[in-house]
């Protein structure tokens, strides 16, 4: 039963905060216009429903959108008696405003309320000029009627209204928000004790100023502002809670004033302009001055805890440098590598363990004035390590040559450190000989020489054996393989590119009389001289092969079939006229040619050889030195 009726009683609860804010929005509308707002001038310098509404929605998120839309729809309708459509625009727009203002100030704030540093100060001035410009756009919407309005006019609206409402969201939002902020860290004790009797004081004298003094001459008009000192010393304490509810104290007091005519800004037709103003500086500086404070004790606060965290770290450090000094000398003379010490500047040598010694075969005591140049058998490699160490204060894994005692010349393979020591820099160094490392390091490289000689013969050999595949011996033509394995590519490659491929299958007429009468030697000359000039005939993109035998073979992509027709027929003419001298004979050929294309007599390879085949055989049977395109019936333009 209980589960049953808790969404009852939940919708009750949600329907009574839309129908509180509805009448909380109308409320303060209401007191605004019975106090300021007349007939012929209702836009007013400050809309403190404004600021209603984005702290509303900034606390409890858009389900009070709702509740802001009808509270505005009702004062617009009830009180200000406009048409339904205007009410309705600015009522939504008014809505739609604070939302938008309210999401941004959400997102540029992770969710946290923006009061409490100055990129949330920031973020909240965002929002609220966010808010106005929606909620000015939507009443100067309004202001249209439905008719063109001059420029001008509708700008001045704009402003007025975006004014209006940024000085009603700086007046009040702020106290709203901090209204339900909790109160630790802003002062308890005798602090707190201080800071309410300087608010109670700052408060009676803002009664006095605002309510009970005639300032009809305006001889009074900037003592309101000296309020904003007191207001400042809460902010710089981080009593914003405080500070802002004084604010909003003042601005009562002020807006009473104005009601009754009274106190500084009681008299002059703009007063509600004036306090606005007054408000809007004074909340601005409480924001970004409370938010300064807030981060300059945070700032505090984080610096004391790294000083604390430092001088643990320096003292312990300490401790461990002087247990750890003995340690060290000991783990150097045990270190199982050379290892030296010496001066930075000058290179005097300090110290060198047993392991150095017995590499640079000598005693290296300091009392010898022995410096690390000696060691070094090119000088101007120290001058760069020397260098390197000054810049960056270290060496890795750097290889130089070195020289012991008796003359020996070495490679080495050296890591250097500065150090701070008691009297000025030093440089720690590791020394590591790799001269057998260098030595096998060299043979490999002249064997990876040889292997890549070796190599490089190797490919021309297999790029050779492959030419030699592909090519026939006897004309350096193309051969068959290469055709029967390029060919269906070159079909399937311009049928993708819808272009025609053009296939020529051409043969020496009466050859077999050539090598009956003079030889197979010459008529391995003519079918030579003929493969030659074949080759020169084409273009660099057609492929020319021997097909077998005296019969050879043209692919000519992207050819249209008038174009292959032709220049087949050029060939014929060009080869009927071509003198060929074969071993002293002087000889002439004809060709007959068979010309089909792709895609029309064919999509394979093999439907196309076999159409220009057949148009060969039959330029063949009409008498040779011809050409003949496959699928006769088709109608050819020459």
């Amino acid at each position: 039963m209980q589960q049953r009726d808790q969404p009852i009683v939940a919708l009750g609860a949600a329907t009574t905060r839309q129908l509180g804010v509805t009448i909380a929005y109308w409320g303060l509308a209401r007191l605004l216009m019975a106090g300021f707002m007349t007939e012929d001038n209702w836009l007013t310098p400050a809309w403190f429903p404004a600021g209603l509404a984005l702290a509303v929605v900034l606390r409890g998120g858009q389900r009070y959108g709702l509740g802001l839309f009808a509270g505005s729809l009702a004062f617009s309708l009830l009180s200000r008696e406009l048409a339904l459509a205007d009410a309705l625009l600015i009522a939504g727009a008014n809505a739609v405003g604070s939302l938008l203002g309210a999401l941004l100030v959400r997102y540029r704030c992770g969710g946290r309320l923006p009061l409490r540093s100055l990129p949330h100060v920031l973020a909240f001035i965002a929002g609220a000029a966010l808010a106005a410009t929606v909620s000015a756009l939507g009443g100067t919407a309004a202001q249209l009627h439905g008719q063109a309005q001059p420029l001008l006019p509708l700008g001045h609206h704009f402003v007025a209204w975006w004014l209006a409402d940024l000085a009603g969201v700086f007046c009040l939002a702020p106290f709203l928000l901090l209204l339900r902020w909790p109160s630790g860290g802003e002062g308890h004790g005798g602090r707190g004790s201080l800071d309410g009797l300087i608010a109670w004081l700052t408060l009676l004298a803002a009664g006095l100023a605002l309510l009970g003094i005639d300032d009809s001459s305006g001889r009074y008009a900037a003592l309101p502002y000296c309020f904003s000192l007191p207001l400042l010393w809460f902010a710089f304490r981080q009593r914003l809670r405080l500070a802002h509810g004084l604010s909003l104290g003042i601005l009562s007091l002020a807006l009473l004033g104005g009601v009754l005519g009274r106190g500084a800004f009681g008299h002059g037709a703009q007063a509600l302009l004036t306090i606005s103003m007054m408000m809007l500086i004074q909340t601005t500086t409480l924001l970004v001055f409370g938010a300064l404070a807030v981060e300059l004790r945070r700032s505090e606060a984080r610096l004391r805890g790294v000083n604390r965290q430092l001088e643990a770290k320096v003292s312990a450090r300490t401790r461990e440098l002087a247990d750890s000094e003995a340690r060290l000398r000991l783990m150097a003379d045990a270190a199982p590598f050379p290892l030296a010490m010496n001066r930075l500047h000058g290179g005097e040598l300090i110290y060198a363990n047993a392991r150095a010694e017995e590499l640079f075969r000598d005693h290296l005591a300091p009392e010898r004035s022995l410096r690390v140049q000696d060691f070094y058998v090119d000088p101007a490699e120290r001058e760069r390590v020397s260098a390197l160490l000054r810049l960056g204060g270290c060496v890795s894994d750097r290889e130089v040559r070195l020289r012991a005692a008796d003359g020996r010349e070495f490679w080495a393979l050296i890591s250097c450190s500065v150090v701070k020591a008691d009297d000025g820099w030093c440089v720690i160094n590791g020394i590591n000989d790799i001269s057998e490392r260098k030595r096998l390091e060299q043979d490999l490289l002249q064997a990876n020489r040889a292997l890549r000689q070796n190599l490089s013969e190797i490919e021309t050999l297999q790029q050779g054996l492959r030419e030699q595949a592909l090519r026939d011996p006897l004309t350096g033509l193309f051969n068959r393989r290469h055709l029967d394995d390029i060919l269906p590519r070159i079909l399937s490659h311009m049928l993708a590119l819808h272009r025609d491929v053009a296939v020529l299958m051409i043969d020496a007429d009466h050859f077999k009389r050539i090598n009956d009468n003079y030889g197979h030697p010459c008529g391995d000359a003519v079918l030579t001289a003929l493969a030659a000039h074949l080759s020169d005939a084409f273009r660099s993109g057609d492929i020319v092969c021997r097909y077998g035998g005296e019969e050879f073979f043209v692919l000519l992509p992207g050819a249209s079939l008038d174009a292959a027709y032709a220049k087949a027929q050029q060939l014929c003419c060009e080869v009927r006229a071509l003198p060929i001298v074969a071993l002293g004979q002087p000889l002439s050929i004809t060709l007959s040619v068979g010309l089909a294309l792709s895609p029309l007599h064919g999509v394979d390879a093999v439907s196309v050889v076999r159409a220009a085949d057949a148009a060969l055989y039959r330029a063949k049977k009409e008498g040779r030195d011809r050409v003949c395109v496959a699928d006769p019936a088709r109608p050819l333009v020459s």
